[in-house]
């Protein structure tokens, strides 16, 4: 059934030309603006256009992304979002965190480790006045391991599931993966660290 819906989608898009990869960076733009998680759509980036143009479709939505929810959150959907952030401590100690001096540093942290989900991150960051809009997007280039990682299996699970010819043999791409893997987990790992420290400082350390 899986492989039967993609077949069409990836059909769809492909009578669309480029307008189909635009059309897909949109759709995920307005996903991470709206707090949908991404990892799926990431996912489906590598199945649908492979690696490179899917990295490439999957940074340009999340970052349209980013920009969207940091404006609507800031502009429209602050008194929800501070609701959201009053149930939450850690999240709450995250915002003072972030409100110091070159709070942008601790987001590039952030998008490193798996400690706080992509969509939270978000939502503190809209909320915290001392972050400014463009060293916060300058920051959150650290998606883009993650983003290899992710569009990486999602390409390869697609090659596996419809036997396509490759330039590389699949061993190779297994290969990559499992490498890439590795950097992202112990990048994120010494992230995780450096957080726990951080947040340790004010007072609170977050559970896991």
């Amino acid at each position: 059934m899986v492989p039967f819906l993609i077949e069409h989608v990836e059909a769809f898009l492909s009578q669309l030309g480029v307008g189909g990869w635009i059309l897909f960076i949109l759709l995920y733009a307005l996903a991470v603006t709206l707090y949908v998680p991404g990892s799926l759509l990431t996912l489906l980036g590598g199945v649908l256009f492979g690696l490179r143009a899917g990295v490439l479709a999957v940074l340009a939505g999340a970052f349209l992304g980013m920009a969207g929810n940091w404006f609507l959150t800031r502009w429209w959907l602050r008194p929800w979002a501070q609701r959201r952030l009053q149930r939450n401590p850690r999240l709450q100690r995250l915002e003072q965190v972030l409100s110091r001096d070159e709070g942008w540093k601790l987001v590039a942290l952030l998008r490193l480790s798996p400690l706080f989900p992509f969509v939270l991150v978000n939502l503190v960051c809209a909320l915290t006045s001392n972050l400014r809009f463009w060293p916060y997007m300058a920051a959150s280039a650290t998606i883009f391991p993650g983003t290899i990682l992710y569009t990486g299996v999602g390409a390869t699970a697609r090659d596996l599931a419809f036997d396509v010819d490759v330039e590389q043999p699949l061993w190779l791409q297994i290969l990559g993966l499992v490498a890439t893997f590795a950097v992202v987990w112990l990048v994120g790992r010494t992230a995780s660290r450096v957080l726990r420290q951080q947040l340790h400082e004010t007072g609170n350390e977050p559970e896991t």
